[in-house]
């Protein structure tokens, strides 16, 4: 029986990783029904709820830090961890594997060497392999040491197959990793089909006008392409954009993608405001997610996966602009009248909600056909 290996981060706590696992896994099944899919976490999780150097007071000191200083903590971090148990953790998945899927979600981008030394680790392992690389976001912001660790990925891993999820992503991998463009597809996100992958849980009623998901603006900032300053409190923004929806009668729900840091963001929001508390929850597992967006009638979100999700259960959203990545999503769509920039004013930001709800939701054409695109890219690639 065939063996396919997913390797991503579909344990981390930003569930909207995990929604692209799923939903890539999903694809691959349609074509080898027989076959056998695994997940491989490059970040060493064996399940949800794992610890991480993004949870608790340590990410706060962490992020104060210089950059060299974070760039060598995250390497040795990632060292000891490949030494101590990923890298036998690691042999035995691959062993078995007929084809390795690198793919799905940002894994070509260099925040402290993140994700550069973990697929450098990971691909050591890869001699020999087939292995594929599909829709991936690849980012222009690269330090010496992150290109240099990305590149020694590429040689010892020797993709037969690139795909990135758009052509922002395809250019820079050309760019800066040399990768000939004719090799190089564009696939969008797997997370397009998530209505496929989670139809147990989507809901039929919309019980909130409006989810809202809350994230760490200054997270976001420093896990930025554009890199540049926030300097607006992250829960007195969402708690004033809150205020001026339920002003205008909207049912609204904070929610968040479930990473650490847009958690305490929320945990403040709810600790500061005044009784009646407000209505929130804090998705666990890629399928709570899925499901508490099926239930709103829009999203308003920094999140790109909040956004895709949403967009794929055909579900009208406004987006907020950190990273050209989601820029690149609201482009691909067509929606780029629906994107704001960082921190936009609340009152303009509220109109727009106000707007998309008497609107008709997304162009249904527009998504089949970028359905399509993502079943057959994925499908010539494995």
């Amino acid at each position: 029986m065939k063996k396919i290996l997913i390797c991503a981060v579909p344990f981390s706590d930003n569930l909207g990783d995990g929604v692209i696992a799923a939903s890539l896994a999903h694809i691959v099944g349609l074509k080898y029904p027989q076959a056998r899919v695994e997940f491989l976490d490059i970040a060493g999780r064996q399940g949800f709820a794992e610890e991480n150097l993004r949870g608790g007071g340590a990410f706060r000191v962490f992020a104060k830090l210089p950059s060299l200083l974070r760039s060598l903590i995250v390497f040795l971090y990632c060292l000891k961890g490949y030494l101590s148990s990923w890298r036998r953790n690691w042999q035995a998945a691959i062993d078995d594997a007929d084809v390795v899927v690198i793919g799905g979600g940002q894994l070509f981008c260099d925040v402290a060497l993140n994700f550069p030394a973990k697929l450098f680790f990971l691909s050591r392992l890869l001699r020999g392999k087939k292995v594929v690389v599909a829709s991936v976001g690849v980012t222009a912001k690269w330090s010496f040491w992150g290109q240099f660790l990305v590149k020694r990925f590429l040689d010892n891993a020797r993709p037969v197959f690139y795909a990135t999820r758009d052509q922002e992503s395809a250019d820079n991998l050309h760019t800066y990793f040399k990768v000939p463009r004719p090799q190089i597809r564009v696939v969008p996100d797997p997370a397009l089909i998530c209505a496929d992958a989670f139809p147990d849980e989507l809901s039929p009623q919309k019980s909130w006008d409006v989810g809202i998901c809350v994230s760490s603006l200054d997270a976001l900032v420093m896990n930025s392409e554009y890199g540049d300053a926030n300097s607006t409190p992250s829960a007195r923004f969402f708690s004033s954009l809150a205020e001026t929806l339920r002003t205008q009668g909207l049912r609204v729900l904070y929610f968040t993608n479930g990473a650490a840091e847009d958690n305490r963001v929320l945990e403040e929001i709810v600790s500061a405001a005044a009784e009646p508390k407000p209505d929130f929850v804090v998705p666990r597992h890629p399928d709570e997610l899925v499901s508490l967006i099926s239930t709103c009638a829009c999203v308003v979100a920094h999140r790109l996966h909040a956004n895709i999700v949403a967009y794929g259960l055909h579900i009208p959203s406004v987006g907020m602009n950190w990273d050209k990545k989601v820029a690149s999503f609201f482009e691909l769509t067509g929606r780029e009248r629906h994107l704001f920039d960082l921190s936009p004013e609340v009152e303009k930001l509220g109109s727009s909600v106000l707007d998309l709800l008497g609107e008709q939701r997304p162009d249904r054409q527009r998504l089949d056909a970028l359905r399509s695109q993502v079943v057959a890219g994925i499908h010539a690639l494995v």
